[in-house]
């Protein structure tokens, strides 16, 4: 039996539309565009109220006090049965940079997990590093900078048994090449992240087939007026994708305002990089002692920001109002990861499975259909 979705607004491409959602059987049979009458079915008249996609989150650590640094049999089931009550139709549980034998450990105790999940489905791994600047670690630990080594690259895909999905690495790095072809050749993302890297050796990034970023001015070379930089490079050519953590003070709005103005909308894929806090007022976070403060969490040990609290919703509302309008945030939430990690769902479209959230003109999650 077919059920209708009437009297909301669509948020689809880009842009968000009066209309209805019919969906059958799981999947969405059409996508209505101020229709003058509804088909044969359950009608469901939402009052005006937002539909999106569901979520997708391709950087995350944790929440609700789960998280990636604290793998046990149950972690990441946990992660996403709470990921699920804020949207979230599919996260990549990041994984931490360490030495190799750490890495290893975490990927393989999160790998037997994937497929198990009763919430936001798991698309596979996100490996923070490990073939990372030692100059740009942010709160990563020195000894988690790892030169780039193909033998290291293979056994770490080979203990995620081909669950690897995007690793985030410096183009700059001796050696990274060969690591960028192994990716590629195994439907890996490369991200150009936590890198010193100059515009010069951004752009030998694209040209090894590098095209997307992680999170967009941390933990990267910024913009000087003599070297565009990291972040340069990714602002100003239309070569990046990018990932950007919208909670204000990873990146101050301003910011995101001019970025709003130099690239596509297509191009933004909205990340929380949440830590296994978030959701909380402070824990651990990578074996530190982490508390909320403006906004971010932040370490006990010295007040430096050690991470994000942000939920995919509150970015949403955030880059809604920093330049990217309701349409746009809603495809940087949903369609543009979705499209990078070549899913069947975070799109409104006829065939695709019906997986879509409904929100209030306040930015209230009012109910995820999965």
């Amino acid at each position: 039996m077919k059920k209708i979705y009437s009297n909301a607004k669509i948020c689809r491409g880009g842009e968000c539309f009066d209309g209805a959602l019919v969906t059958e059987n799981g999947f969405i049979a059409d996508v209505l565009r101020r229709p003058e009458n509804l088909p044969e079915g359950e009608v469901k008249d939402l009052k005006g109220a937002y539909i999106t996609p569901v979520f997708v989150d391709t950087h995350i650590h944790g929440f609700g006090g789960h998280g990636t640094d604290l793998f046990n049999s149950e972690e990441i089931l946990l992660m996403s049965e709470a990921l699920a009550k804020e949207g979230v139709g599919a996260f990549l549980p990041t994984i931490y940079p360490n030495v190799p034998e750490v890495m290893i450990k975490n990927i393989k105790a999160a790998v037997p997990l994937i497929g198990k999940e009763k919430g936001a489905k798991i698309i596979g791994l996100h490996l923070e590093g490990p073939f990372i600047s030692p100059k740009k670690l942010g709160v990563m630990k020195p000894e988690a900078a790892a030169k780039p080594d193909i033998n290291l690259m293979k056994a770490l895909y080979e203990a995620s048994e081909g669950k690897i999905a995007a690793v985030t690495l410096a183009p700059e790095r001796e050696g990274i090449e060969e690591i960028v072809e192994f990716c590629l050749a195994h439907n890996i993302v490369p991200q150009a992240g936590h890198t010193d890297a100059s515009y010069k050796e951004m752009l030998k990034g694209v040209e090894m087939g590098i095209r997307h970023a992680t999170h967009l001015f941390n933990a990267m070379r910024g913009i000087g007026h003599r070297d565009p930089g990291a972040a340069g490079a990714v602002v100003l050519t239309d070569k990046f994708s990018f990932e950007l953590i919208a909670d204000g003070v990873h990146v101050c709005p301003e910011i995101v305002r001019m970025v709003t103005r130099l690239k596509k909308p297509e191009d933004f894929v909205l990340v929380t990089d949440a830590l296994s806090p978030a959701g909380t007022k402070g824990g651990k976070a990578n074996g530190e002692e982490v508390l909320l403060q403006g906004g971010v969490f932040r370490r006990v040990s010295d007040g430096v920001v050690a991470g994000s609290a942000l939920t995919m919703l509150k970015g949403m509302e955030n880059l809604s109002k920093w330049g990217l309008g309701i349409g746009g945030a809603a495809m940087a939430a949903s369609e543009t990861p979705a499209r990078l990690h070549k899913l069947d769902f975070g799109f409104l479209q006829s065939g695709a499975r019906a997986y879509f959230n409904i929100i209030d003109n306040n930015f209230k999650l009012l109910e995820t259909v999965m």
